[in-house]
């Protein structure tokens, strides 16, 4: 099915959602199954082998070619992009479309100097979450929030106070401007939402209202496609759950106030 087919549909599903107070009910969170991994390390191995498979080498945002050693060409991504014009050989890392600041912030260990290193300093954060919480390592290694990306280089990563999604300074290689945009491009601002609705309602955090309001735009704008519908279900295959936004979009629709 073309994209204006697919969004027509998608529309029209949406509006019957809002109209109909028969449909307008609670998810069923039977349908959010919890993940069966916790180590971030396995889901980033086996999303490599998910991606090489499928054939579909490519990163979320400029759409890059990476080949199965982990390298990634600058100069092949997604037509309609700027390119530098430059033909540079990046390594791929794998990022967090809903960044650890929004998906670990209720977590004590995000918050409070509860670690301890060697030396007596006390630290908290990524770091002290990964040694000291079972949900901060469940959350970091679901597949569902992971997608390949061009590894920043030293100096280069964008702090969380700049943005509100991961990866995004893939974009200094895949545009002319040297400084990424504060937003995803058009053509997967549906994936990072969809992204964004599942990890809110899987570990119960809130998603800021401005920026709701924004994911639901792009939710509609951009349905899922075919390639993002074959991740869901491959992805379920290793760590047993789905992604139910993206099998039935309406879902949405049902939530209220993530």
């Amino acid at each position: 099915m073309s994209k204006l087919p697919r969004i027509l549909a998608f529309l029209t599903i949406a509006l019957v959602y809002h109209s109909s107070p028969v449909l307008s009910q609670e998810v069923d969170r039977g349908l959010f199954q919890p993940s069966s991994i916790i180590s971030v390390e396995i889901a980033k191995k086996e999303l490599k082998k998910i991606y090489l498979d499928g054939g579909h080498p490519k990163t979320l945002h400029c759409g890059c070619v990476f080949d199965k050693i982990q390298q990634v060409y600058s100069g092949n991504c997604d037509q309609g992009l700027r390119s530098t014009g430059k033909q540079e050989r990046k390594l791929l890392g794998w990022m967090h479309a809903v960044p650890p600041s929004a998906f670990a912030n209720s977590l004590k260990c995000w918050n409070e100097p509860i670690c301890r290193q060697a030396d007596g300093t006390a630290y908290q954060g990524a770091g002290c979450c990964a040694v000291m919480s079972h949900k901060f390592k469940t959350r970091e290694a679901d597949m569902h929030n992971l997608f390949p990306a061009i590894a920043p280089e030293k100096g280069q990563s964008i702090s969380s106070k700049e943005t509100r999604f991961g990866g995004m300074e893939e974009y200094r290689f895949c545009s002319a401007e040297n400084t990424p945009p504060l937003l995803p491009r058009p053509g997967v601002r549906g994936d990072v939402a969809r992204a964004y609705f599942y990890m809110a309602f899987q570990y119960k955090f809130k998603i800021p209202e401005n920026l709701e309001d924004q994911l639901r735009q792009w939710h509609l704008a951009d349905p899922p496609d075919k390639w993002e519908e074959e991740r869901n279900s491959v992805i379920e295959i290793v760590q047993g759950n789905r992604n139910p936004f993206i099998d039935r979009p309406e879902l949405a629709e049902r939530v209220r106030d993530f």
